[in-house]
């Protein structure tokens, strides 16, 4: 039986309720997300959230977003943005995370599934980087289960995903970490935020995943950051005991007096989010 889990990235809250981004209440979005999480995915057995919890790296907006997510606090794994207060994170949410070399990372297993979080923080700074002491710690990660399927996630994309302006505050070391992805096959793929859209990226023997922010999204092709008004959303996996999985992105239309504006698809298909079967076996 497929193993369900959700990711959630970018919340960008605030300590401030009704404090917005971009012209988005990004505690509204955020809540609308998880009614339809609560309504119809209660069940999934993980909620991964990528990073970019608090935009304004306060303790109270960690503690509010505890609070929003308490019903999850058993299923939860978390790991950093470029917008986050490491120390704060930990405070807030320990149980939760595990501190290696002073980074937030996870390491899980679910249905047979190895999921693994990484810490791409660079601080001060907006473009990302694992550094060779998490790259040493996910060696060993995965040569410890060569044998199970494994998900890695972080939140600066290790792939060029084409839009210039993103592109230069991407994952700096990517090489060497692809290098390493390079020679352990069950990593059968990536899943990323940061971007503020979805897409699909592959590149020689990696595919990797992207997932629209819970709050204000970007409009993709463009030589600098625009708002698109597509709604927010999140990305559901099935993954299969036999290393094969499922994933679709759901959109959570919003139109509330809450957000000052209403949000409506800027593309024909902007609600359409077909399922994709992926089946690699090493």
């Amino acid at each position: 039986m497929a193993a369900r889990i959700v990711q959630i990235t970018d919340l960008h809250l605030m300590a401030d309720p009704s404090a917005e981004l971009k012209g988005v209440c990004t505690r509204a979005t955020l809540q609308a997300v998880l009614d339809v999480l609560r309504r119809d995915f209660s069940s999934s057995e993980r909620l991964i959230v990528t990073g970019d919890l608090a935009h304004d790296e306060l303790r109270e907006t960690y503690e509010a977003l505890r609070d929003l997510l308490a019903e999850w606090m058993p299923k939860l794994r978390l790991i950093p943005g470029n917008h986050e207060n490491r120390d704060f994170m930990r405070q807030v949410f320990g149980d939760r995370v595990t501190v290696v070399d002073d980074r937030n990372v996870f390491a899980d297993s679910v249905g047979g599934w190895r999921l693994i979080g990484l810490d791409s923080q660079l601080p001060g700074e907006v473009r990302g980087q694992l550094g060779e002491s998490q790259r040493d710690w996910l060696a060993r990660e995965l040569a410890a289960e060569p044998l199970r399927p494994t998900v890695v996630f972080l939140h600066h994309p290790p792939l060029k995903v084409g839009t210039g302006w993103l592109d230069e505050i991407w994952l700096e070391d990517a090489d060497p970490f692809l290098d390493l992805l390079s020679q352990h096959r069950q990593v059968k793929f990536v899943c990323c935020g940061h971007i503020h859209h979805e897409m699909t990226v592959v590149q020689a023997n990696t595919l990797m995943l992207t997932t629209p922010a819970t709050s204000v999204q970007f409009l993709p092709d463009t030589d600098r950051l625009i708002p698109d008004s597509v709604p927010p959303g999140f990305r559901i996996f099935d993954l299969e005991p036999d290393g094969s999985f499922r994933t679709r992105v759901v959109r959570v239309p919003i139109v509330t007096g809450d957000l000052r504006r209403s949000l409506h698809p800027s593309r024909p298909d902007a609600h359409r989010s077909d399922w994709s079967r992926r089946d690699h076996r090493s």
